[in-house]
């Protein structure tokens, strides 16, 4: 079965689930989608008025302010942890000492230490674990196409890469950063900008192979932030009747940031990385968007080789031009191979997913369940996040102690 393929049978039966932390991507885009297709059995988050609203809106049928308890008590099979980083560690290793498969929101860890102990706990265990984001991974259908074509020399031998985080082509308030969650995108423990833009290594990864090497360089450029303060997302969710307009970003980016946060963590990182192919690049992330010009807008990753070009963005998802004719579908006058987009990406703001195009919440949750049910390992398993943790984590090391660091992982273990 194709890796961003979904299951449609009704014959199995569903997955018993439990979700810990009840925050806006859990309530925007997994909850909707497990109350229909699993059996959302629990969900746990330290405030009571959230998960309350999440049994009125999805129908779990428990409700847990203790992590620990919710695995002891609750008849669940798989927890999906969407809590801050800080958290994950913890909360991933206790799951999987309980036998739980999991699902496991970005970044996996923070730390090398932290995503290798997860790994040896999963492991060790035997549960199944996905970790997050199936965007930009070998899940989505739409990158094992473009990575075969790179595999067959549609590029030509190894040159460079480069990829920018942008945002629309107008000035939007989500620009200036996320407009909510001190703990999950501010706080020391949150590892800042980076490693909240995991889909950036992933892409690179998932296209050419497995890292060797790191150079990074990093600094906190704007101190002094503003958010939404907290009570703001319990009040929406107590007013939501809709779970399937239970988005609160979609709310959130227009409201008044009157809360101050310091920004905790590197908010400005530039990535050196050397794959182990012979890629060069450069991957950069600061959250705080400027906008892409209107007539070229949303360009991304680009990839160049000794005989060609793959580029991400500019009105498709993805254009490639080659001497290697042969090797590309078709062309246009200009010898352009464009990958269509799916939805309209160039209205699309981010970070909700495009209609019509790959929704990444659905598709790991969907897959964790075929994993489950099926007996076999996700695409994006532990070891796959351990690497790309640990480019993130030689970025920052690498900025910190001014040397070139040697990645310890690869994409098997």
């Amino acid at each position: 079965m194709d890796g961003g393929e979904m299951t449609n049978n009704t014959q199995q039966r569903k997955v018993r689930v439990g979700v810990v932390g009840c925050g806006v991507v859990a309530t925007a885009y997994y909850l909707p989608y497990l109350m229909r297709h699993a059996d959302l059995v629990a969900v746990c988050d330290l405030y009571p008025e959230r998960t309350a609203a999440c049994a009125r809106l999805f129908g779990a049928r428990e409700q847990y302010q203790d992590y620990e308890e919710m695995l002891e008590r609750a008849d669940i099979e798989a927890v999906f942890v969407l809590t801050g980083p800080g958290t994950h560690a913890r909360f991933a290793i206790k799951a999987a000492e309980a036998g739980k498969h999991i699902l496991l929101q970005k970044p996996m860890a923070t730390t090398l230490e932290d995503a290798t102990a997860i790994v040896t706990a999963v492991r060790k265990a035997g549960v199944k674990a996905l970790v997050e984001p199936s965007s930009n991974s070998p899940l989505d259908p739409a990158y094992p196409p473009l990575r075969e074509m790179i595999e067959r020399g549609v590029l030509g031998a190894p040159y460079w890469f480069a990829s920018v985080a942008t945002g629309p082509t107008r000035y939007h308030p989500s620009l200036s950063g996320n407009p909510y969650g001190e703990g999950a995108f501010y706080a020391q423990d949150s590892g800042g900008m980076l490693f909240d833009y995991a889909y950036g290594p992933s892409q690179i990864v998932t296209l050419l192979g497995p890292c060797k090497r790191v150079t990074g360089m990093a600094t906190i450029s704007v101190p002094r932030r503003f958010i939404v303060p907290e009570s703001e997302y319990n009040r929406f969710l107590a007013q939501a009747t809709d779970p399937d307009q239970a988005n609160y970003w979609d709310v959130v980016v227009h409201m008044e940031r009157t809360q101050p946060v310091t920004m905790a963590s590197e908010d400005n990182v530039f990535c050196l990385f050397e794959m182990v192919n012979g890629w060069l690049g450069v991957f950069h992330v600061g959250r705080l968007f400027h906008p892409a010009h209107p007539k070229d807008p949303g360009l991304g990753l680009q990839i160049y080789g000794t005989e060609g070009n793959m580029i991400f963005g500019g009105g498709y998802f993805a254009s490639v031009i080659s001497t290697r004719r042969d090797l590309l579908p078709h062309v246009d006058e200009d010898g352009w191979y464009h990958v269509a987009p799916k939805g309209d990406v160039t209205k699309a703001v981010w970070p909700k997913p495009i209609p019509g195009g790959f929704n990444y919440y659905h598709a790991s949750s969907q897959h964790l369940i075929d994993c489950i049910l099926e007996d076999r390992d996700p695409l994006i398993n532990v070891e796959w996040g351990r690497h790309i943790t640990e480019m993130m984590v030689g970025a920052i090391q690498s900025s910190r102690t001014g040397c070139r660091y040697e990645m310890t992982t690869t994409l098997e273990g």
